[in-house]
């Protein structure tokens, strides 16, 4: 640790001095090409220097005096150059989002195929219109409409060959009469299994009568 006496000696060397880094150390690089002033030196003995036109950074940064080199104050820019530097820093910031904008207005190839879509139906849906330079024909009403299926049913109708009677149908067979029944010693005897079922039917129909 430095004594007192020895932080007062290099305040008194380098407060408000202009200094530009002199060490080739990679991390005082970025102040290669950069002039600051020392605000003060404080306790441990390192310089807090405040580089000029830094990135519009006004921190102070703690650096070692040894690796400062004291150089003359930088002559004063021009006015039309230092307004132009918060103009050039200000139309960044509007570039930025400007961007996102334009990329909104962007339409992906999913939505430029969905509008190709919506405008193939839309020219479907519309009527042709006629190929010569003559008026589009009338629009047909409902009756007209209604007229014209009536006559385009009818016309098949009225046109077409009258179809044949249906010829009679057959008379039905009747039933063969029922064989007489065996007697035997004034028994009958009825042989139901050479009988067919219309024989047996006018057999049981005969019986009843009688």
């Amino acid at each position: 640790m430095l004594f007192s006496d020895s932080v007062e000696a290099l305040k008194n060397q380098y407060t408000d001095k202009y200094v530009r880094v002199s060490t080739p150390a990679p991390e005082l690089a970025r102040f290669h090409d950069a002039v600051g002033q020392v605000k003060t030196v404080n306790m441990n003995g390192r310089a807090l220097v405040e580089f000029m036109d830094y990135h519009l950074n006004i921190g102070w940064f703690d650096i070692d005096p040894s690796c400062l080199t004291v150089v003359d104050k930088p002559a004063p820019k021009d006015p039309a150059e230092k307004a132009a530097k918060p103009q050039a820093a200000a139309a960044k910031p509007a570039a930025a989002k400007a961007a996102p904008a334009a990329g909104e207005k962007k339409l992906s190839p999913l939505e430029l195929a969905r509008m190709q879509g919506a405008g193939g139906k839309a020219a479907a849906a519309a009527p042709a219109k006629p190929a010569s330079g003559g008026a589009a024909p009338a629009k047909k009403s409902t009756a007209d409409i209604l007229a014209a299926a009536r006559a385009s049913k009818s016309a098949p109708e009225a046109s077409a060959p009258a179809a044949p009677p249906a010829a009679a149908p057959a008379p039905a067979a009747e039933p063969a009469a029922a064989a007489p029944p065996a007697s035997t010693g004034g028994i009958v005897r009825i042989d139901w299994k050479s009988m067919s079922t219309a024989e047996k039917i006018a057999y049981c129909r005969a019986k009843d009568a009688t």
